[in-house]
């Protein structure tokens, strides 16, 4: 496995603030921390990189060729850490593995976006809302709904 100095302290997706990405030096390749992010919302008896790699071939196989990712450079360890660093590619995929539930989300904006042509994250859906209505207005606006 590769080692390399790469600190990963960058929060790309709000619902996971534990996912924390880093670009190695010299502008290459974008990891995510993986040793990071299942000590935060993973149980490190269940979760491994290894499993990941096991139970994920098939797609991880599918996206390193179609980014065309050398195997080598997947996964690799921070050098500073010690930390388990995983490809950016591979980084939703890794959040299916540690909370299976949220692919079930995943399916449900990609029906979105083929039927309807557009779909938001519940983050921005709730940031957009919070700055076009106070809390007063929203409120009596759900409870319109709820009667």
């Amino acid at each position: 496995m590769k080692i390399e100095k790469v600190p990963c302290r960058i929060i790309r997706y709000r619902e996971f603030p534990e996912l924390l990405f880093g670009e190695s030096p010299n502008n290459g390749p974008t990891y995510f921390d993986a040793t990071h992010f299942i000590r935060s919302r993973g149980d490190e008896r269940r979760h491994s990189v290894q499993e990941f790699r096991i139970a994920f071939h098939h797609w991880i196989t599918a996206l390193s060729n179609i980014y065309s990712i050398d195997k080598e450079d997947l996964v690799i360890r921070d050098e500073t850490s010690g930390h388990i660093l995983i490809d950016e590619s591979l980084a939703l995929l890794f959040v299916v593995y540690v909370e299976p539930d949220f692919a079930a989300f995943l399916l449900e904006r990609m029906s979105e976006l083929l039927i309807d042509g557009f779909s938001v994250s519940d983050s921005w859906l709730i940031m957009a809302a919070g700055s076009r209505f106070t809390i007063e207005e929203l409120t009596k606006s759900v409870k319109s709904y709820e009667t």
